[in-house]
C-alpha cells in the first residue's frame, strides 16, 4: 500500500499535481476575439441591407428582409413559409382584446339560451342541495 503522508484516492489526486492557490486551470483561457455563436447570429442578423420596396431602394436590417420574404412568399401560396408566419404571428404579433364580437350586446337567441341555461341549473342546484336545514 501507499504511505499515509501521500493524498490520493477517488478524488483526491497527489499533491504534487493539485493546482496551488490562485493558479488557474486554464490559464491562457479564451482566446479575445472569439465570439458565441448567438454573437454571430445576432451581429449578422442586425446587418444593414438594401433593398428595393415597390421601386424605391429602402435600407433594412437582414432580420426584417426575411420576415418581409416570409411574409411574401406565404402570400403567394407557399405553405411552409404560411405555417411559419402563422407561429411567429401567434407568437409576437399583438393581440386585439377589444375586438367587436366582445363588445356586442347579445342577441335574442343568445339570452334565450342563457336563460334557459340557469333554469336548468337552479332546478339542479335545488335537486342536490341538502333539505336538511
Amino acid at each position: 500500500m501507499s504511505d499515509s503522508n501521500e493524498s490520493g484516492g477517488y478524488g483526491k489526486p497527489p499533491k504534487e499535481s493539485q493546482f496551488k492557490p490562485g493558479q488557474s486551470g486554464n490559464p491562457k483561457g479564451r482566446p479575445k476575439d472569439s465570439k458565441s455563436l448567438k454573437t454571430i447570429v445576432q451581429k449578422e442578423l442586425a446587418g444593414k441591407l438594401e433593398i428595393k420596396v415597390q421601386g424605391t431602394k429602402k435600407k433594412v436590417t437582414k432580420l426584417e428582409a426575411a420576415v418581409m420574404k416570409l411574409v411574401n412568399d406565404a402570400l403567394t401560396g407557399n405553405v411552409k413559409s404560411l405555417s411559419e408566419l402563422l407561429k411567429l404571428a401567434a407568437t409576437y404579433a399583438p393581440t386585439d382584446d377589444t375586438s367587436g364580437a366582445e363588445t356586442l350586446p347579445p342577441s335574442e337567441e343568445d339570452q334565450a339560451l342563457l336563460q334557459a341555461f340557469v333554469k336548468r341549473m337552479s332546478k339542479k342546484m335545488n335537486k342536490e342541495a341538502p333539505n336538511d336545514l
